[in-house]
């Protein structure tokens, strides 16, 4: 005797008009491990759907709403979830048009019960696979969302100002920044705010990729183009079709590949090296370059009717020693981010390590931060980095003090309140008034709390206590600021 499978309690749907059969298949699937909802009209099923079934075995000839009427219902209603069409009609028909129709697969009565427990167990495995991969998306569109950029300075907010305008557009960004900025992450978010989480994101780094494979890498190329090329191949343009093509240091490129890609530009199809069909592709370009591209014009290194294709929409991220603001914010993200990795529970930073933090200008900006939090972390002992843990360079070559700071303490606990939150909460609280670091990064802000609140008395002051004139000039919503005077006992 074949033993039932065992499954997690999922609920299916059993849905068949006539009653001995549906208690028939709800018994052999109820003996399969999984809890059954028997239902006995198609309008029935639509009704319970926001149930959510993991599957729907669904009669096909049923009186009033027939079973391939209610299948299209339940696909343009809830698509994922698959149904497996039961009948006594074996044409091949039936079964044809049924899963042109959307259905998972067709069984024949009278249902054998392991092809019904089997198939069940496919449909189910295809379902909970398919969720898991839209909350994967869902998870990626959120890691990479501009507000998950860490920074609450003037500078930042421009940049979240100006990504905010892009809004669902598919226009052409060129990102200006110096190198370790962050352009990649900003190229990220641009994509992903558009809603392209299904789409790919293809990155080609051009001044890594020798001036006589660039065109190869970008258009691809036919067999026999050259002489190592034994099989043809896509290119990135083909790769990233309708998505985000990513052309990192584009100020690296050669002038043959500008010309081609110009070309792309302007007609939207291009042809692989060595080829001669037109291959045709719909998606944005998004490049990056730590480089004056009107310099590299001038100098005749950079094609300026290129320039003017690429560079339709530019934002600039400022380099870290323009926004010291945001430094206490990164060293909280990058605690939170590396205490697993390193084993240690290093939860803050001194006061006086912090102050040569944001003294020091980064030439290397935050990707040179994040290096020297980590090497601190390894070097330090206890649960504090102090300023001995720190690079020599940082602490030997003090820069300059923003004028608005005060020095913070900075700490990090896994049970506060934005433990939970995005890696870098920029939110309309950190976008006016700083409040918390970033991915749980908080406390011990007690300098920055004075701040805020003489921030807050001083603007109510210069609007004789007027809220809508006093969140204006915060930039904050009313909600935020009543909030913030609750807070500060200033109500």
């Amino acid at each position: 005797m074949n033993e039932p499978i065992k499954a997690s309690p999922c609920l299916i749907f059993v849905v068949d008009d006539e009653a001995g059969p549906r208690e028939l298949m709800k018994y052999q699937v109820e003996n399969s491990g999984y809890d059954v909802c028997a239902l006995e009209s198609g309008q029935a099923c639509l009704d319970q759907l926001h149930r959510e079934p993991s599957a729907i075995c669904l009669d096909l000839f049923m009186p009033g709403m027939n079973g391939l009427e209610t299948l299209k219902r339940i696909k343009r209603e809830a698509p994922d979830i698959p149904v497996i069409m039961a009948t006594s009609d074996d044409k091949i028909e039936s079964a044809v048009e049924s899963i042109k129709a959307g259905a998972y697969d067709y069984i024949v009565k009278p249902i054998d019960a392991l092809r019904l427990q089997t198939t069940l167990q496919k449909a189910i495995e295809k379902y909970q696979l398919t969720n898991q991969v839209k909350q994967l998306r869902s998870a990626l569109k959120s890691s990479y969302a501009f507000r998950n950029i860490i920074g609450v300075s003037p500078g930042m907010r421009k940049l979240f100002a100006q990504l905010e305008k892009i809004g669902e557009s598919s226009i052409n960004v060129c990102i200006f920044g110096e190198t370790g900025t962050g352009k990649e992450l900003v190229a990220r978010a641009v994509h992903y705010q558009n809603d392209q989480v299904k789409t790919p994101f293809v990155e080609i780094n051009c001044g890594a990729i020798p001036d006589s494979l660039q065109e190869a890498e970008l258009f691809g190329y036919e067999k026999g183009a050259f002489t190592s090329a034994v099989d043809s191949k896509k290119g990135k343009l083909e790769l990233a079709d309708g998505g985000t093509l990513f052309l990192d240091e584009v100020g690296e490129m050669t002038l043959a590949t500008q010309v081609k890609l110009l070309r792309f530009l302007q007609e939207r199809s291009f042809e692989r090296v060595g080829g001669t069909r037109k291959i045709n592709v719909n998606l944005r370009v998004v490049c990056a370059t730590n480089k004056n591209l009107e310099e590299a014009i001038e100098k005749g290194t950079f094609r300026d009717d290129l320039y003017y294709r690429l560079v339709v929409f530019p934002v600039t991220i400022p380099p870290l020693r323009e926004r010291k603001e945001d430094i206490p914010y990164l060293c909280g993200y990058f605690l939170k981010k590396y205490q697993g990795e390193i084993q240690k529970p290093i939860t803050t930073i001194e006061p006086e390590a912090l102050e040569a933090l944001i003294r020091f200008d980064w030439p290397g900006n935050v990707r040179q931060l994040e290096n020297t939090i980590y090497r601190a972390m390894v070097s330090a002992e206890g649960k504090t980095v102090t300023k001995n843990s720190l690079a020599p360079e940082v602490v030997e070559n003090p820069g300059s003090w923003p004028e608005t700071m005060t020095v913070p303490t900075l700490e990090t606990t896994s049970e506060q309140e934005s433990a939970e939150k995005s890696p870098a909460d920029v939110s309309e609280e950190a976008q006016g008034i700083p409040e918390r670091t970033a991915s749980g990064a908080t406390g011990g802000l007690g300098s920055l709390d004075e701040a805020e609140k003489r921030a807050i008395q001083t603007a109510l002051n210069n609007a004789d206590g007027n809220i809508p004139e006093t969140a204006k000039a915060l930039e904050v919503s009313r909600a935020t600021l009543y909030r913030k005077l609750k807070k500060h006992g200033l109500t």
